[in-house]
C-alpha cells in the first residue's frame, strides 16, 4: 500500500494551472477514498500524513498564488473558498495535534475529508469553467504556482533531512 505522493504528482503543466489543479484534486480523492473505504488501523495511519500533507501543500498553493490571480472572475466565490480554506486548516492543526489511535482523530479525519471533497466538487463544477470561459492566458499564473510548488516540496524535503537527522 506504500504511495508515494511526490511520484503519483508527476509533471506540472505549467501552461495549463487548470488541468494541474485537477491532477492534484484527483489525487486528493483517490487517497480520500482509500482512507474513507478502509478499516484497517495501519492504513489510515498511513494515508493520515499524506493526506494532511498534500491537502496542506495544495491550499497553500490556491490561496498563495491561483486565487489571489483569478479573484477578478468571481470574488465571492474566491472568498467563499478562502473561507473553507480556514476551516479545513483549524481540522488539520487539530489532526496534527492527535494521535492516529484516537478514535476522535478519525472523525475530524472524515470531516475534514468531506469538506474537502466538496470543495474541490465546488471548484471543478461551478469556479473552472467560468475561468475557462473568461479566456486567460493561465501560462503565468502556472508558472508560478510551479515554481511555488516546487518551493514547498523542496522546503518539506529539508524539514524531513532535518527531523531524520
Amino acid at each position: 500500500m506504500e504511495t508515494n505522493m511526490n511520484e503519483k504528482r508527476g509533471t506540472f503543466p505549467a501552461d495549463r494551472p487548470i488541468e494541474a489543479l485537477t491532477q492534484e484534486h484527483t489525487m486528493v480523492r483517490d487517497l480520500a477514498n482509500a482512507y474513507l473505504s478502509s478499516d484497517k488501523a495501519d492504513i489510515k495511519r498511513e494515508l493520515t500524513p499524506q493526506i494532511t500533507s498534500l491537502v496542506e501543500m495544495h491550499s497553500r498553493m490556491e490561496e498563495t498564488v491561483f486565487y489571489p490571480a483569478v479573484r477578478n472572475i468571481d470574488s465571492t466565490m474566491i472568498s467563499h473558498f478562502e473561507e473553507e480554506h480556514h476551516k479545513v486548516d483549524d481540522l488539520l492543526q487539530t489532526l496534527k495535534g492527535a494521535s492516529p489511535d484516537d478514535p476522535q482523530c478519525d472523525q475530524t479525519m472524515r470531516q475534514m475529508l468531506d469538506m474537502v471533497l466538496r470543495h474541490i466538487q465546488e471548484e471543478e463544477t461551478q469556479f473552472f469553467p467560468k475561468l475557462e470561459r473568461a479566456n486567460l492566458d493561465m501560462t503565468d499564473i502556472g508558472l508560478q504556482m510551479q515554481a511555488f510548488e516546487a518551493n514547498l516540496v523542496h522546503a518539506a524535503a529539508q524539514s524531513s533531512e532535518q527531523r531524520a537527522r
